[in-house]
């Protein structure tokens, strides 16, 4: 999503289509062009500023699900749009006159709507229809102040040819783009790791007060230049081309396909770690940057460069199994969460350029460059509601990738028909088009091929809000399993021999295991368990145990109650209650009407992408379990490939009164038991002293290292953050090698 001006190449004309009226100048001084390129550079800095923060805001009310990022660009796009379409009606249609009192009702209607940020009444209860919620929450606390902002670009620039018609209004597109970078790049790197999140909307919305203010008075300077007289610029005596009906549609299609492109990289990196903010930006920052060196100069756009930009990524995964070995460095670097971002940004990158250098050298005459805009603008926005909305709907998996790849591709062979100054077009030799269209119709060929078809082993796949749930079948005989995935990370397995024993990161010899079957016999165990999965630990229930699972997601509520998928639930020895919806969030309604402890044993255990979400793991979340589970134990999964999560638990455990022991075990598949990792907390410290001996001893009867009892060191404890709702940073976390995996 780019802050696009009118970027026309001004030195073909003396400048694009002024607004009905006359005009006249006022002033042609250096201040004015400071304070008018002031205005701009606010309004871009806020609006790629408000995205991520509005993001990180509402995302642990819907358990951390990477669509709610997706949701809110299609809606940013939309929004986008829809300021782009405000200032094409104001700029053509609305004396210049006019257009000061017209734009100071939309922004202080925008005021009405501070802050921004939603409040705690928009909090859902209950997992239902989660878009829907997400698109209203963002229509009434963003809505207007995005759109006033996205506005405020085209209409500064035509106000300025109204101010000052002899001062070219082009660099101020310049001066909004290092705005808009500004603004991606300081908030993970700078104000999310330093200043809290309460504390960035506060200054948001002061912000957006003043730059509302200032739009008005670029507006009164523009009036009152237009009562001084003046020759609107332009040549209207001068014949003009008009643009094709294909020219428009690629206008539309082109920034439609970068869009989704934009949205396929950022899900295929948020599903693989986390969906945190500073992975939300990269890849906009990324496609922003692409807009503004195609849109800046001719000179940086080559086609045949980018498409080969564009084709090693894709390429690369052949290269790497064709130059390693399976454990080699070549095979342990590919593996890294930082060469994976590498790549898909290396792919995001070459694809954008193309499509926008694509845009930019089909663009039209300035006179025509409203429409233009307002076309590229619609483009973004049809592209952003096929990824947020209609996508989840019509596909089993994530395929936007692939799709825009393939819909870049052909866009391209379209882009090149009236070309005539390149290797291909309409006169071009036939063989050309073949060579041309030959990786097009393998790109097409291999996504369709991947939508229609099942992997092998797969007997259920299906998609929706939370991510894609795929249900694997594999092993003959006593090996035969059963493995729910969401994503590439793995929710439980259930063996077909042993259909009553727990495996995986829930098998006798993982710390959970331990620590449930340490308790004693006849005594009836309260047991909370925060993320369903298949249900494994119900396994672990014994008559009179009342185990309560809280899940948000729907589709796996419905998988782990159906026999004929799994059974641990089913044929649990003890009561197995589900409650549908974010674990924090119900849990939290249920202490505020019950006194006392809820559980002997909480486990959290809700996975997003490769980690439990960030606001699981914060101080006022530990509050909460706190209070549910008074001197009982807390047991929380930390296993991670690419985040080290044990000392930022640790921070906060300590800080909410508790005592940590951390228990890591290796793979033992004679155990059905996978390598992981688990923090056991408690406010009774011989509770985790029984415990840490427990686990000597099961590790003494296996190989040496096979299962550890770990204390972190108090300056890995300080040194680590203290995640809180309004802070949290996943960079000084992350491993610099992934080693642990789920």
């Amino acid at each position: 999503m780019a802050n696009v001006a009118a970027n026309e190449d001004w030195r073909a004309s003396p400048g694009p289509p002024g607004p009905p009226g006359e005009s006249g100048p006022v002033s042609s001084g250096a201040p004015l062009a400071v304070f008018f390129g002031a205005v701009v550079f606010a309004s871009a800095f806020l609006i790629f500023l408000v995205q991520p923060m509005v993001g990180k805001r509402i995302l642990p009310w819907f358990g951390g699900a990477p669509t709610v990022w997706i949701l809110c660009l299609a809606f940013y796009q939309s929004a986008l749009f829809l300021g782009y379409a405000y200032a094409y009606w104001l700029i053509r249609f609305v004396p210049l006159r006019v257009q000061v009192a017209v734009h100071a009702v939309l922004s202080a209607a925008a005021l009405a709507a501070l802050p921004v940020l939603p409040g705690e009444a928009w909090q859902p209860a209950a997992a239902a229809d989660p878009g829907m919620r997400i698109v209203a929450m963002l229509a009434v606390n963003v809505g207007l102040p995005f759109m006033v902002l996205a506005a405020t670009g085209p209409l500064t620039q035509a106000w300025f040819v109204a101010v000052a018609p002899g001062r070219s209004p082009y660099r101020l597109y310049a001066v909004s783009n290092l705005g808009s970078l500004i603004a991606l790049l300081g908030y993970p790197f700078l104000l999310e790791p330093a200043v809290s999140l309460s504390t960035t909307g506060s200054f948001w919305s002061a912000a957006f007060v003043l730059t509302a203010a200032s739009v008005l008075a670029c507006a009164a300077l523009a009036a009152r230049a237009a009562g001084r007289g003046g020759v609107r610029p332009g040549s209207p005596g001068m014949e003009v081309r008009r643009p094709t009906a294909g020219e428009v549609a690629l206008w539309i299609l082109l920034p439609a396909c970068a869009v989704i492109l934009l949205m396929g990289v950022t899900n295929e990196l948020c599903l693989d770690l986390a969906s945190v903010p500073f992975l939300w930006v990269l890849p906009l920052c990324v496609y922003l940057v692409t807009f503004i060196v195609c849109f800046g100069t001719e000179r940086v756009y080559h086609r045949a460069c980018f498409v080969l930009w564009t084709a090693l990524p894709i390429v690369l995964p052949l290269i790497i199994s064709l130059l390693g070995n399976g454990d080699g460095i070549i095979d342990r670097v590919a593996a890294t969460i930082h060469f994976q971002i590498g790549v898909f940004v290396w792919l995001l990158f070459g694809g954008c350029m193309v499509l926008h250098g694509e845009l930019y050298r089909l663009r039209p005459d300035p006179r025509f460059l409203t429409t233009f805009y307002l076309c590229l603008s619609g483009g973004g926005a049809l592209g952003g509601l096929f990824v947020g909305l209609l996508a989840p709907l019509i596909f089993t998996d994530y395929h936007e990738l692939q799709l825009s790849l393939s819909l870049g591709a052909l866009l391209l062979l379209a882009a090149c028909w009236n070309d005539t100054t390149g290797w291909i077009h309409r006169g071009a030799p036939g063989w050309r088009w073949a060579v041309a269209a030959a990786p097009t119709v393998l790109l097409l060929g291999a996504w369709a091929s991947s939508a229609v078809s099942r992997p092998a082993g797969v007997i259920l796949q299906e998609r929706s809000f939370f991510g894609v749930l795929r249900i694997l079948e594999e092993g003959t005989g006593r090996h035969a399993q059963r493995q729910l995935y969401s994503g590439t990370t793995l929710h439980g397995t259930q063996f077909q021999h042993w259909k009553r024993r727990p495996s995986s990161y829930y098998g006798t010899q993982a710390a959970i295991g331990i620590a449930l079957l340490a308790r004693a016999p006849g005594f009836d165990t309260e047991v909370g368990v925060v993320g369903l999965g298949i249900g494994t630990l119900a396994a672990y229930a014994r008559p009179g145990d009342h185990f309560r699972f809280y899940e948000i997601d729907r589709s796996v509520i419905r998988i782990s109650r159906d026999d004929r998928l799994f059974t641990y639930v089913s044929s649990a020895s003890g009561e197995v209650e589900i409650i549908e919806g974010d674990g924090r969030v119900r849990l939290a309604a249920e202490l505020d009407h019950r006194r006392g402890p809820l559980f002997d044993i909480l486990v959290v255990d809700a996975f997003s992408s490769d980690a439990i979400p960030v606001h699981l793991l914060t101080r006022e979340a530990f509050e909460i379990y706190g209070r549910a589970v008074g001197d009982g134990l807390l047991a929380i999964h930390a296993s991670s490939q690419h985040l080290d999560l044990a000392p930022v638990i640790a921070r906060v455990a300590q800080s909410a009164g508790f005592g940590v022991l951390g228990i890591r075990n290796d793979y033992l598949p004679g155990r059905l038991t996978k390598d992981s990792v688990w923090m056991m907390l408690s406010r009774d410290n011989d509770r985790l002293r029984a415990l840490e001996r427990l686990a000597k001893r099961s590790a003494a009867e296996l190989d040496p290292g096979a299962i550890e009892a770990f204390r972190i060191a108090s300056d890995r404890i300080r040194a680590a953050p203290l995640w809180t709702d309004d802070y949290s940073d996943l960079l000084r976390v992350m491993r610099p090698m992934g080693r642990m995996g789920r």
